[in-house]
């Protein structure tokens, strides 16, 4: 019997009772006098052969198969009554130790069954697989000696740094044939192949416990697998087998002794440290593990030392994500295992305050578990503060190796006093504060944003650069206050000049309680380009008795991580003017424009803005889903879009433009970045059109083709408003005559944004070659209604790239694909659905619908590839799904680690249209990569006037997302190598600016 043939009976049946009914089942046929075969649904059984203390054995032989297929044949029948009995059993004799007894040792079926054993659904107190006799004849006693390689003595000196007195709990010593020890960590290149590189499993010392840590990506089967062969290959007790990514086995280990230290058994210690790790696997003898078990033991003077340390986390409010492991924070009374710094102060000084807790023998280990958790969670900031604020740092005598980090740092300071008195935790209501923003290393105390300033992208300079920085409140539930504005000078080294905001609280009354909180933008930028964004906020309270009710003070969250491209930033695209799409904390939309000296709101109103798009976008569908495409320009199909779009288009454009205040950075500029800073606000920039509206019967300007062969329009007929409403014009359409760089927030979790400058490589790298490799995938819709759609797409790309794309037919083939072959181009002609049982969006190629919720890096570039990747994603609306956080245009970005720009539409592109754009597209990028280099901000924008002036109504619906600094290219040959490791092809790209290839 395989994993397959036990596996039909979770499969039958889901839900929580499946996994106690198995365990049920496989206990009864481990107690052939309990009368399995005797069994009725439903029958309450007598549990008297079950001996308490004992373990519970579980498992199966060959001669219970035939009484199995009959269980399964009915299993819905049984699964209940079984549970039932399963919970009797846990409740009289409390959580069971089981022990899995096998007799063929399949690893696949004992990797199974220990798996499900251990959920928790099942209340197991241990789970473990029965191998060998016992053979280690002393006590286990502190303090641990532990067998290791000086590589992994780090699992030793973690106790000796979190633990006061930590030599007396672990000693280190020297792995060699001769060591003898309690504990022996398995070196991580054991071999059992003699004569094989590595070290010999034959070689190693005697012990009670050997513990091998592995690596998350074994499979269980794999790791079952070497458990077996260490246990019948070492001269040990036991084995332990833990999968955790390297990062964690230290505070995996720390978790494992803490169990221990507080006089569990071995089994029962593995299962309480691994709950949130992958399943260890624990092979051993029952006679061992009785004897498995270590005095409890007691730091002396722990509880002391843990008051202490909660003083230290009363004020540390930066500190918002301390995990604090499940079973300590069960202890500490704390129903979440993650709390802010002021929040696990208070439950230690809850907890310490309880009669007789001092006396508990655990709290050393609690201690040393805290003090890793804060300091993991400081590691997390990038910052080392994790010295002990009364102790100064050494002094080191060497110069520094290289100037100091600099991080965006925001303190809120009372002015209600004659001295400024700095405020960390909640604010009072309908009150003044100072808010004192600077760039530089970060001193105890300050709140800052943990990743550090990206300055590496900043223009070289012999002395300071200017900075503009930009304080938005948008507390919400009142009238928002205007942005205010600020410079700044960031010198090569050390702290920035200061700025500083005044800022006034929401008084309470009245207001919603989610506006119980003060919530606030911070902005930096360098020409109009936003480097960095962050996001202020704290609790506001009516009155300073409330503050010692609140455990959240002052936060500073990252809105992007900025990544330096090492190149300056000068040679990035110049904004005439950043927009700034967002809703407040109440989630009221709006926007907030800047350029150059000023920053101010735009007034957006939500249902009209949702209005104008759904009617944009049915305009569009009316077009594109009719059975035939208009044959030009002069359609008048195609007119009489134009006009109702134009009439849409002026009113969008006078509700967020024509406003008193705005610039010419943002009436007049040509480069414009929008930040869609908050899930669902979509603008339809593309769309706003600067001429006067034109009347219903308006006519196609005369000069139409020549705007769309240059970009603009000088035609008298603009220049008169009441002539103007004679004619529309393609040239009054900001989609075809701006670059527009559209950045989307691409985490559902990440609710405050996700915009600003994305990791870039250098110049000379920063290339999309058109054509080395392609990837297609289309939906079996695309062709059902005009046969032959995906045949033009196809034909395309063999005209224009030969034998360089490919066709895949299903998700896991393309995944492949992509890492196989790293392709530029990736075009998806998809059908966007919901998936039944997870009400996620879908997408769809050939057959196959992915949920974007599964919808990862491999689906978009290779694994740790340098270059650019272009995706042309068109069919049903990517774009503006229902659900707006499920966007797929979001989910590719955040797939693409910022080296995807997504080109897609508003509209829903029906495979007769969907394919011949697509190969239009596909032509025209071929056309213009030919001629040279060109970034991608102006490739679309030419394209979309080119497609147009075809009579391509799709063009108007055309989006891009990504960084337009990418630079699409052609490869000197399509046969040329690519660099396997990093995709590298930009120093055999022809007509890069500055490159010195030539073309």
């Amino acid at each position: 019997m395989n994993k397959h043939f036990f596996e039909r009976f979770e499969r039958e049946v889901s839900g929580r009772s499946t996994a106690p009914a198995f365990a049920m089942l496989g206990v009864l046929a481990s107690y052939p006098e309990m009368g399995l075969e005797h069994l009725r649904p439903g029958e309450r059984l007598t549990l008297s052969g079950f001996i308490p203390g004992e373990p519970l054995r579980f498992g199966f032989s060959p001669r219970d198969r035939a009484l199995l297929e009959q269980f399964h044949a009915l299993w819905p029948m049984w699964v209940d009554g079984l549970a039932a009995n399963w919970a009797n059993l846990v409740s009289e004799f409390g959580p069971p130790r089981i022990e899995i007894a096998q007799d063929d040792e399949n690893p696949e079926v004992l990797a199974y069954f220990a798996e499900l054993l251990a959920d928790a659904s099942v209340g197991a107190g241990s789970v473990y697989i029965r191998g060998g006799e016992p053979r280690w004849e002393g006590p286990l006693s502190w303090p641990l000696e532990i067998v290791a390689q000086s590589s992994e003595r780090r699992l030793i000196e973690v106790l000796w740094e979190n633990v006061s007195g930590g030599d007396s709990l672990v000693r280190w010593l020297p792995l060699e044939k001769s060591a003898v020890g309690h504990v022996l960590l398995v070196p991580p290149d054991i071999s059992f192949v003699p004569g094989a590189p590595g070290t010999q499993a034959w070689e190693m010392p005697s012990s009670a416990i050997a513990i091998a840590f592995v690596s998350e990506r074994k499979t269980a089967v794999e790791a079952m697998a070497l458990g077996l062969k260490l246990r019948y290959r070492l001269d040990t007790d036991a084995v332990l087998v833990v999968r955790t990514p390297m990062k964690r086995r230290e505070e995996c280990w720390l978790a494992l002794l803490a169990a221990l230290s507080s006089g569990r058994a071995l089994d029962e210690a593995v299962l309480v440290a691994s709950r949130s790790l992958a399943v260890p696997f624990l092979l051993s003898s029952w006679k061992f593990l009785t004897n498995a078990k270590l005095a409890a033991w007691d730091e002396q003077g722990a509880a002391s030392e843990l008051l202490r340390f909660s003083e230290l986390l009363r004020d540390r409010f930066e500190l918002v994500d301390v995990v604090v492991p499940e079973p300590l924070a069960r202890a500490l009374g704390v129903e979440s295992s993650q709390l802010s710094a002021p929040e696990l102060a208070a439950a230690l000084r809850r907890f310490l305050s309880e009669p007789g807790v001092e006396r508990q023998p655990w709290l050393g280990a609690a201690l040393a578990q805290l003090r890793w958790a804060v300091r993991a969670a400081e590691e997390g900031l990038e910052v080392p503060l994790s010295q002990n604020s009364s102790t100064p740092p050494a002094l080191d005598p060497k110069p520094p190796r290289k100037p100091q980090p600099r991080y965006l740092q925001a303190n809120i300071f009372s002015t209600d006093e004659d001295a400024a008195v700095h405020e960390p935790g909640a604010l009072l209501a309908d009150r003044t504060y100072q808010l004192e923003v600077h760039i530089g290393p970060v001193h105890l105390g300050s709140r800052f944003v943990w990743k550090p300033f990206p300055e590496a992208d900043l223009p070289s300079s012999p002395g300071d650069n200017e900075l503009t920085v930009v304080f938005a409140d948008i507390s919400g539930g009142r009238k928002p206050p205007p942005p205010q504005l600020a410079r700044i000078h960031l010198p090569l080294e050390g702290d920035s000049t200061p700025c500083s905001f005044k800022f006034s609280t929401p008084a309470l009354e009245g207001l919603d309680p989610s506006a119980e909180r003060f919530s606030a933008r911070i902005a930096v930028l360098y020409r109009n380009r936003v480097l960095q964004t962050a996001l202020l906020s704290a609790p506001v309270v009516s009155s300073v008795e409330a503050r010692t009710r609140v455990w959240r003070g002052v936060e500073q969250d990252m809105e992007l991580p900025p990544v330096s491209s090492n190149e300056a930033l000068d040679e990035r695209t110049h904004f005439d003017a950043a927009l700034v799409l967002n809703h407040d904390a109440v989630g009221v939309a709006g926007a907030m424009v800047v350029e150059d000296e000023k920053a101010r709101w735009l007034n957006i109103d939500q249902p009209d803005l949702e209005e104008s798009i759904r009617q944009l976008r049915a305009r569009l569908d009316v077009l594109t889903q009719s059975a035939d495409r208009p044959v030009g320009l002069e359609d008048g199909r195609l007119v009489s879009l134009l006009v109702t779009l134009a009439n849409q288009g002026a009113l969008l454009w006078r509700i967020v433009v024509d406003q008193p205040g705005v610039g010419p950075g943002l009436r007049q500029g040509k480069r414009l970045q929008i930040l869609e800073a908050r899930w669902g606000t979509f603008l339809p920039v593309e769309f706003f059109y600067e001429f006067p509206a034109p009347h219903t019967k308006a006519q196609l300007c005369p000069n139409a083709r020549q705007a769309l062969e240059t970009g603009e329009c000088d035609h008298e007929c603009h220049w008169d408003e009441e002539l103007a409403e004679n004619y529309v014009c393609p040239a009054g359409f900001w989609g075809l005559t701006r670059v527009l760089e559209r950045q989307r927030v691409v985490d559902p979790e990440q609710a405050r944004g996700d915009v600003g400058l994305r990791s870039m490589p250098s110049r000379e790298l920063r290339t999309i070659p058109l054509l080395l490799k392609g990837l297609v995938g289309a939906s079996h819709r695309v062709d059902s209604h005009d046969i032959g759609s995906m045949d033009k797409v196809r034909h395309a790309l063999r005209t224009l790239w030969p034998d360089c794309t490919q066709e895949v037919t299903g998700w896991k083939e393309w995944a492949k694909a992509v890492q196989q072959h790293a392709p530029s181009l990736l075009v998806l002609l998809v059908h966007t659905g919901i998936e039944e049982c997870t009400d996620v969006a879908t997408i769809e190629i050939a057959d196959e619908a992915l949920a974007v919720s599964r919808l990862h890096e491999r689906h978009v570039r290779q694994k740790d590839s340098s270059g650019g990747v272009l995706v042309l994603l068109l069919g049903c609306s990517p774009v503006l799904p229902a659900v707006k956080f499920q966007s797929v245009v979001g989910q590719f970005l955040w797939a693409g680690r910022g080296s995807a720009v997504v080109v897609s539409s508003i509209a829903d592109m029906l495979g007769r249209h969907a394919g011949p754009t697509t190969a239009e597209l596909l032509t025209g990028l071929g056309d213009l990569v030919r001629q040279g280099a060109v970034n991608v901000g102006e490739a679309f924008v030419r394209l979309r006037r080119k497609l147009l002036a075809g009579g391509d109504p799709l063009m108007l619906g055309l989006a891009v997302y990504g960084d337009v600094d990418w630079y699409l290219v052609a490869p000197t040959s399509p046969r040329e190598d690519v660099d396997a490791e990093t995709g590298d092809v930009a120093s055999r790209m022809r007509g890069l600016p500055d490159s010195g290839v030539c073309a």
